[in-house]
């Protein structure tokens, strides 16, 4: 459907090319709703319908594998109401023909209640609020049994790592002295594994007043050390706010490691998308000298 990454990118946020596809999955499986409105443009194509929420997985973008990651961890979520997500109604692909080029595999879900962190303009107490109700929630799910399917076999953090320090140089948030610094500075990853969202940001985080009432887009959800959950977290969500941060690992009780800052940095360092760009923006990292300092500044609790 799209020769150029540039075309497909341009359609995201556009309902009406992808209006006759989302009418199409709709038609299957029997679901009236209305016209389709774009939801938040992220790296496939979801839709507003009604009730319901539309996702198609295209090629680009690991698309096969971000639908299976989503498609079982829906699954699991089914027997699980303490960890609110959208409810999974029926999964398909667009193409069933072997010779199709990509057969656009999709989702449909439940529309979640609400809206994102980010559009939801919450005051300090009611930030404080859902931070420590989302604090309990991850609790619940890294205490959720490992799964055993091979899906999450792949160690992802161990790979990350091997390629951070490159991807940070590319990335330009950190200055060379910092950088040159990251391989003497990674811990090694707790032994412990647990089944993480891993990309807890600004706009995968849904309230209603003081409420949380979803957590969507479980696309690049991993097995992996806790820590792991964090940086998308406390940096794109919580914008760096360290009493948020504290707020949450409260309701959470997560154990007061005496390491905790530096774990949590060497876990930002590793994480796959760059999250420090948000802190380059508001401190001038020229001015840190070593990456303890930069751990400190941000994971260091009040």
């Amino acid at each position: 459907m799209f020769e150029r990454a540039e075309a497909y990118a341009a359609t995201l946020d556009d309902p009406t090319f992808w209006a006759p596809y989302v009418a199409e999955v709709l038609r299957r499986h029997s679901l009236l709703a209305a016209p389709p409105t774009v939801g938040r443009a992220g790296s496939f194509p979801t839709f507003l319908a009604g009730p319901f929420v539309v996702k198609l997985f295209g090629e680009r973008f690991d698309g096969a594998l971000c639908y299976q990651t989503e498609l079982a961890v829906l699954r699991m979520l089914r027997e699980h109401s303490s960890i609110p997500a959208p409810k999974l109604l029926v999964d398909g692909s667009l193409y069933d023909a072997p010779s199709a080029d990509w057969r656009w595999p999709y989702l449909v879900m439940t529309r979640v209640d609400g809206a994102c962190w980010w559009d939801a303009g919450l005051d300090p107490a009611n930030r404080e609020s859902v931070a420590r109700q989302l604090g309990a929630t991850i609790r619940d799910l890294h205490d959720l049994p490992v799964p055993a399917d091979p899906l999450w076999s792949r160690d992802w953090p161990s790979e990350w790592r091997v390629t951070c320090v490159e991807r940070h140089r590319r990335h330009g948030s950190l200055p060379s002295h910092l950088v040159d610094q990251i391989e003497q500075f990674l811990l090694l990853p707790k032994v412990e594994r647990r089944l993480l969202h891993a990309d807890l940001h600004d706009h995968h985080v849904f309230v209603h007043g003081r409420r949380l009432v979803g957590i969507v887009d479980w696309g690049d959800a991993v097995v992996a050390d806790p820590y792991y959950e964090l940086p998308a977290l406390h940096l794109g969500t919580f914008n760096a706010d360290r009493q948020l941060l504290a707020t949450f690992l409260d309701g959470y009780r997560w154990p007061a490691d005496p390491d905790f800052a530096r774990r949590a940095m060497s876990m930002t360092l590793v994480y796959q998308f760059n999250v420090l760009d948000q802190v380059a923006r508001t401190t001038d990292l020229n001015t840190i000298p070593t990456l303890e300092d930069l751990a400190d500044l941000i994971w260091g609790l009040p």
